[in-house]
């Protein structure tokens, strides 16, 4: 501070000084926010991760995702984080089919160690993708290639794998993934089909923030070479999970309720995906990369004709978009409005950045209310962008102040990487475009 009004005589090079911090601050927040999905935050000075790092979470129930069957499991190494443990069929899950991915995303999910059951009922093999310390913080988030393989007998009493060690002797690989799915988009579209009548706005709302994640993932496995089959039942929605929580919610199992809570949950099992969307915020995508075994060049076309099926599945699952864009159903929903201009851009020869940069105009603006779109210059969108980015300031201050606080709602920090990464020139382009689009329809 002392050095921004060192020249208190010039009020615009301080403004331009605090904007400028304001700016850095959002990009850090947002770094911390990556560092902490990516392992970065959770390391620990260890060389590499042992069998006995990763332990099932107690009163550990099977969960069926999507083609997937996962077990939570936690781990010293990475505290208060629940990690995915997915069980293979018998016939898959080798290493050698597993993705070659050369950095990790967000978006894309990670798997941190493999454990293949081995020729003696005995024993078993777990093989690491890297070894541990390359998850320090700061550390690239490349990875070396090859992976280090620990041969560990079950019965070591240092071990409680029990259930990992049954899994095993029936013959199933299994993988130690990053993220712990609670959903598919195949769930979130046929149990929100009563809100699309309902609450249509905030419904197509939720399409859009989905939808931008997926194809932020998706540009990021084209760029580094992989592909992803981008089907409803392979696409992940995570919600964030802590161990504090999953100790509490122990407990109050432990008590005479547990059987009046597993009828609660049966009941509201059709609503559970917007229960936790009210309750925690938006979801995490993540996306399963192809295996390496399977991966094959794809033309860009081709991830183009798989976004607008997702689009088409989202909005309805039997109808094309072609007979909803004309349909006089239509719901009047600037949302839907900017998903049918934005399936319209891919039959127009855009690339995937000018995809995600109009989405991310349909959701947070500028909205046409606003401004008058034949007035709106540079200028006046610079001053909105200023103007957003102090209030954000101010309000990630303020939650700072709270102590015990929760962790940021995932539409918040997509919001803030907006916010954080654009300019007023390319906002002021594909605003004008898209209110010429919605004058149009």
């Amino acid at each position: 501070m002392p050095f921004l009004f060192s020249s208190s005589d010039d009020q615009r090079a301080i403004l331009r000084g605090l904007q400028h911090r304001h700016l850095l601050f959002l990009r850090s927040v947002m770094q911390s926010v990556a560092a902490g999905v990516l392992l970065q935050g959770d390391a620990t000075q260890t060389d590499v991760y042992a069998p006995q790092d990763f332990l099932l979470c107690e009163g550990n129930e099977p969960k069926e995702i999507g083609d997937a069957v996962y077990y939570s499991l936690h781990s010293p190494k990475l505290p208060s984080r629940i990690l995915g443990l997915r069980v293979h069929k018998q016939a898959d899950g080798t290493p050698s089919a597993y993705p070659n991915q050369k950095t990790t995303h967000v978006y894309v999910q990670d798997v941190i160690a493999h454990i293949q059951p081995s020729k003696t009922s005995s024993s078993f093999k777990l093989e690491t993708q890297f070894p541990s310390s390359a998850l320090k913080p700061g550390f690239p988030t490349a990875k070396p290639p090859g992976g280090v393989s620990i041969e560990c007998l079950t019965g070591d009493r240092r071990m409680n794998l029990t259930s990992i060690q049954s899994l095993l002797m029936n013959g199933h690989s299994l993988t130690v993934e990053r993220d712990l799915p609670d959903a598919t988009l195949e769930d979130f579209v046929q149990t929100s089909s009563s809100l699309q009548s309902v609450d249509c706005l905030n419904y197509d709302r939720q399409v859009c923030v989905l939808l931008l994640q997926i194809l932020v993932g998706s540009q990021h496995l084209y760029i580094s070479g992989s592909a992803t089959e981008l089907k409803p039942r392979k696409i992940f929605l995570v919600w964030p999970k802590r161990l504090k929580e999953q100790a509490g919610n122990m407990r109050e199992q432990d008590t005479n309720r547990l059987k009046v809570d597993m009828e609660c949950e049966k009941a509201e099992e059709k609503g559970k995906i917007q229960k936790l969307w009210r309750t925690h915020g938006s979801p995490r995508v993540v996306l399963t990369p192809l295996s390496s075994a399977s991966t094959v060049p794809r033309p860009f076309t081709y991830m183009k004709s798989q976004i607008e099926g997702i689009i088409g599945y989202c909005l309805h699952s039997h109808e094309s978009l072609t007979s909803l864009a004309s349909g006089p159903t239509l719901p009047k929903s600037s949302y839907r409005k900017g998903l049918f201009y934005l399936a319209s851009l891919l039959h127009c020869g855009k690339d995937m950045a000018d995809m995600v940069a109009m989405l991310q105009v349909i959701l947070w603006g500028p909205r046409p209310p606003l401004f008058d779109h034949r007035c709106l210059t540079t200028t006046t969108v610079h001053n909105w962008l200023t103007i957003k980015r102090a209030l954000l300031v101010m309000k990630l201050a303020e939650r700072g102040q709270i102590q015990d606080q929760s962790a940021l709602d995932w539409e918040d920090c997509l919001w803030i990487q907006y916010l954080s990464s654009t300019d007023p020139e390319a906002i002021l382009s594909l605003t004008r475009q898209l209110w010429l689009s919605l004058n149009a329809s």
